[in-house]
């Protein structure tokens, strides 16, 4: 039998010294030989000496095979074990030897530390077959080979023999149940094994906060760990190391402090898994000053700490930092991975510096790694930055293997330089598309303002049952909001709920904008009112929404209302709340929070001064909003002049309309709309000379007038009118309606202001004019295409005339409907004879 392990030779070992006759008297041959045993270093010398042994007749002995298995598992290869295993097996079949449990449990144990789980437990089979009992040494090897090879049924099995035997006390075999457990995220009895325990050492804590750390108990082993702390017992590194994993997923710096300071005031000695665990969570909570701080004094830096750095800093937006600890690790003489490529690569693509971006190409080339796919990636995505289009779809192009992500990168990138038309051609090819891409191609065009496109897309996503996140929804919600669809704003709404997706503070505040920029405030203030954290922009949305709708009082209320909870306001708060102001005419109330800014720590902002002035001149305190403009610290602007030259022309102050209309021209001569406006304050003081002198200018620029544009959507399908448009296929029916409205409307007192007619013309034709503008014939046919008492809504491209705000509050009375316009500045809800604007606006 032993020469079918290895051949016979006659001669022993070099390593052997050949016994004397004296020698042999006193020492007998096989104790000799076992001593031996431990000076093998290979696997050659191991057969040598086991041939050497079988030639003196020593291997039948159970001392020289369980010594031979002993030397096989300490070597710790595969080849080692496997001769362990031969070796076991031919002494197990000699009839006159005993294999004992001592031997079982040196092989389970060895191929448990080589990764042979498998082995292990088979080899624990054969030997309950033989009808060996399992001790305290066997259990916690097999157990940890059921913990790696995932075989948990097993693992309970093995639980069930040991209570009967009863070894649950022994606490290595429970210290070994708590990582069976854990590993397979069973904490339920993980944690019942530990707390039934009368004894436990670091590995016992150590074991179920690892386990905790690995998957989403991060609370839960920060807890146990303090807990561990409180009964004295030490951790170790690896407790150390997976507790800091832990906090740095928890994001929770105020932890991340106490932790470290437990480290420093126990005088645990840092090695470098520590140093990286610590620097990472550091980073991971925004403290990037402690991470480098750790990073500067570790003395014995490695890749792997270097690696983490750079990472963190990429992901925080610091590519100087990052290229900083690549030029460290040069001088150090570590050579960059792919791992540490990655963070370079996006550096470079956060500088927008090609070359060096090129120099990380090259380098990946010449070191092999272009055939990883997220170098590739990487590589795409830094060009696109950089501007290269080409050169990224190089990379894309030379990729065997492109996958979801490499697609998305190349698609974000053309989204990202502007370009639509090759974002959407590379959108349209792409063999799969991944919830990414859908959100991604809806986000391009909800920021290109093409909110139909954006609407068309999410309803193919519908039909092609793609599963859409909070992402899909939030862009879904701004192209509602921007259409002012309410009946499909209210769909949007209801799928959220039917299909139950989540919903983050960013999606409620999405919703919250949704439905203000549909006249809804009623829904949004709902929406707001039911989330259950609210920050910054939360508020700002709800402070909006009942500023566009013309609710000054309770815009006011909602802002007073943060700032008792304590929340900080910022530069939008501050645009919203004096929107507010001015659309509600609260002029005191604007003035005394503009004030307030700074002490908030807050400079007001071009956009402020801009609020201040409409707000002022809206008001009628025009010579106060000229004082604004003229104590501003920075330049006015367009937008400023533009304000202040609109409320000249509501209070007809033509002087400083002119004055207005001059600044306007050399601050921004590309405004066009300068003129038309200047030219309606002429037509509205019926100055016909300087309208026409005005008119000539915009003639000679090649400048038309935009016409007023008014939309409703009447069973689904959108109806537009323009002023004086008669090519509705309804027209007709519309003319009637009018005659009709008219008729009605005079007899209660409704008489037309023609001065909103900006044309040289007689007074039947300015009634004429009055009578066909935009949102009037909109009005009219929502008069004959919808039932009785159902609320008209209409989109308007321009500001509402006066003439037109009055007879939509008319109809609102005298047929008993509710009218909502929305303008190009706010929404006007008119019920039953007045509008939510309090005809301020």
């Amino acid at each position: 039998m032993a020469a079918n392990l290895f051949p016979t030779i006659s001669i022993p070992p070099n390593f052997i010294k050949p016994t004397t006759q004296n020698d042999s008297k006193h020492t007998p041959p096989h104790h000799f030989q076992i001593g031996l045993f431990k000076s093998c270093k290979t696997i050659d010398e191991l057969g040598q000496l086991h041939c050497y042994a079988l030639k003196q007749g020593l291997i039948r002995k159970q001392s020289t095979v369980t010594k031979l298995i002993s030397t096989c598992v300490e070597m710790g290869t595969s080849e080692s074990l496997d001769f362990a295993r031969k070796a076991f097996e031919l002494f197990h079949e000699d009839g006159e030897a005993n294999v004992t449990l001592f031997m079982y449990n040196l092989l389970i144990r060895g191929y448990s530390a080589a990764g042979l789980y498998d082995e292990a437990i088979s080899l624990y089979v054969q030997m309950i077959e033989f009808g060996f009992m399992p001790d305290n040494f066997t259990f916690p090897f097999v157990l940890s080979a059921c913990a790696k090879t995932a075989a948990f049924v097993e693992g309970i099995q093995l639980h069930g023999a040991l209570l009967k035997i009863g070894l649950e006390g022994d606490m290595f075999v429970a210290n070994s149940l708590i990582h069976l457990y854990a590993e397979g995220g069973e904490f339920l009895f993980a944690r019942k094994v530990f707390d039934g325990m009368l004894e436990r050492n670091v590995v016992s804590w150590t074991s179920l906060i690892c386990g905790y750390s690995r998957t989403d108990f991060f609370g839960e082993a920060v807890a146990l760990f303090f807990q561990m702390i409180e009964a004295g017992v030490k951790p170790n590194s690896v407790t150390m190391v997976c507790v800091i994993s832990a906090c740095a997923k928890l994001k929770d710096l105020e932890l991340a402090k106490r932790l470290h300071a437990y480290i420093e005031e126990s005088e645990m000695e840092l090695n470098t898994h520590m140093v990286n665990a610590l620097a990472d969570m550091f980073m991971k909570c925004g403290e990037t000053g402690a991470a480098k701080r750790l990073y500067d004094e570790c003395v014995d830096k490695n890749l792997v700490l270097c690696n983490t750095i750079m990472s963190n800093y990429a992901r925080h937006g610091m590519p100087n930092e990052v290229l900083a600890v690549l030029v460290d690790m040069l001088q150090l003489d570590l050579r960059p991975d792919r791992v540490s490529l990655l963070p370079a690569i996006s550096a470079c693509g956060q500088m927008g510096d090609y070359l060096l971006g090129k120099c990380c190409h090259n380098y990946s080339l010449r070191n092999g790694y272009e055939g990883w796919d997220n170098i590739c990636n990487a590589m795409i995505d830094m060009y696109m930055k950089c501007g290269k289009q080409e050169m990224a779809y190089r990379v894309f192009d030379g990729m065997l293997n492109k996958t979801i992500v490499s697609w998305n990168s190349l698609l974000v990138g053309y989204i990202r330089n502007k370009d639509l038309e090759s974002a959407r051609k590379i959108f349209n090819e792409m063999p799969e598309k991944d919830i990414v891409s859908w959100n991604t191609m809806l986000n391009a065009l909800v920021q290109e303002s093409m909110f139909d496109e954006a609407i068309e897309l999410f309803r193919e996503m519908q039909l092609k049952e793609i599963k859409v996140d909070r992402v899909t929804m939030v862009e879904v919600a701004s192209a509602c909001g921007n259409l002012g669809a309410l009946e499909l704003a209210k769909w949007v709404y209801s799928h959220i709920v039917k299909n139950a997706i989540y919903c983050d503070m960013l999606l409620e505040t999405a919703l919250v904008d949704m439905f203000a920029r549909c006249g809804d405030p009623h829904s949004a203030m709902n929406v707001f009112n039911n989330m259950h954290r609210k920050d910054v922009s939360a508020w700002t949305a709800a402070i909006g929404a009942m500023a566009v709708n013309g609710n000054g009082d309770r815009a006011i209320e909602l802002y007073n209302e943060m700032l008792r909870q304590g929340v900080k306001p910022d530069q939008v708060v501050f645009v919203n709340i004096l929107t507010a102001c001015s659309h509600g005419g609260f002029v005191e109330q604007g003035e005394h929070i503009f004030e307030s800014m700074k002490q908030h720590g807050l400079s007001p902002q071009i956009v402020h001064y801009g609020c201040m002035v409409d707000l002022l001149g809206r008001a009628g305190k025009l010579e106060e909003a000229l004082d604004i403009i003229e104590s501003m610290p920075m330049r006015p602007n367009g937008i400023i002049w533009g304000s202040l030259l609109a409320a000249c022309r509501t209070h007809k102050n033509i002087d400083m309309a002119t004055f207005a209309a001059e600044r306007l021209a050399e601050v921004a001569p590309e405004k066009t709309g300068i003129h038309i406006l200047l030219s309606n304050i002429y037509a509205s003081a019926e100055k016909w000379d300087d309208v026409a002198n005005v008119r000539l200018q915009l003639k000679e620029k090649g400048v038309q007038k935009m016409p007023g544009s008014s939309s409703i959507q009447v069973d689904g399908v959108i109806h537009e009118f323009t002023s004086g448009d008669r090519s509705h296929p309804e027209n007709y029916s519309i003319d009637m309606m009018l005659n009709e409205i008219t008729s009605r409307l005079g007899d209660v007192g409704y008489v037309p202001d023609v001065t909103n007619v900006l044309l040289d013309v007689n007074e039947q034709e300015k009634q004429y004019l009055l009578n066909r503008h935009s949102e009037k014939l909109a009005v009219a046919y929502g008069l004959i295409s919808t039932k009785k008492h159902v609320p008209i809504r209409v989109m308007k491209n321009l500001r509402m005339c006066s003439d037109c705000h009055s007879f939509a509050k008319y109809i609102s009375k005298v047929y008993h409907r509710e009218i909502t316009v929305r303008d190009n500045n706010r929404f006007h809800v008119f019920r039953q004879g007045s509008c939510s604007c309090g005809d301020y606006w």
